[in-house]
């Protein structure tokens, strides 16, 4: 655990001190993959300025875990340079252990997330500190911390701007 953390830590440290001259694209929509603790898949869908939904499968020991999130980004030097933070809820299936007597019942609860992330031209690569907080289940530990890094390639743009947006205007000129 203690390099996962130093890991992340250098990540952070090396994002946060990409040149400033490279030019950062924003996205609306990005799917890559995110290594952690295991492997999986990440989807991230802009909903609106500074926010985004993020859908995360992964996979750790044959157990599959789904993880959704809500986060809010916030520019930090560039606009392709943020900060975000957020929280989702997750869900784990756990594979079954012929050798226990009885099994464990999956877990699920919340998920808090912040991290760092950098956009340029298609790329999207973010480094992120997620715990899960079990509120049911008996399987896995009450809270169980997990590091993080995605390399995600946009898809589409972004679709919000600013917070001017088109159907606003005509709705608050009636």
């Amino acid at each position: 655990m203690k390099k996962n953390q130093n890991q992340l830590s250098l990540i952070l440290i090396c994002l946060f001190f990409i040149p400033l001259s490279m030019q950062a694209q924003l996205y609306g929509t990005a799917l890559g993959v995110r290594a952690a603790d295991g492997i999986g898949v990440t989807l991230q869908q802009q909903i609106a300025v500074h926010s985004t939904v993020e859908g995360i499968l992964s996979s750790k020991s044959k157990n599959l875990t789904l993880n959704l999130l809500y986060e809010h980004h916030k520019n930090l030097i560039t606009s392709g340079l943020n900060f975000y933070a957020g929280a989702g809820v997750y869900k784990t299936w756990l594979n079954k252990d012929e050798n226990l007597i009885e099994q464990p019942t999956n877990p699920y609860g919340i998920s808090p997330i912040i991290g760092i992330e950098m956009t340029i031209a298609k790329l999207n690569i973010s480094a992120d500190i997620k715990p899960h907080i079990r509120v049911g289940g008996t399987g896995g530990k009450g809270l169980e911390w997990n590091t993080g890094v995605s390399v995600r390639y946009v898809l589409a743009k972004r679709y919000f701007k600013n917070d001017n947006w088109k159907f606003w205007k005509k709705w608050k000129k009636k």
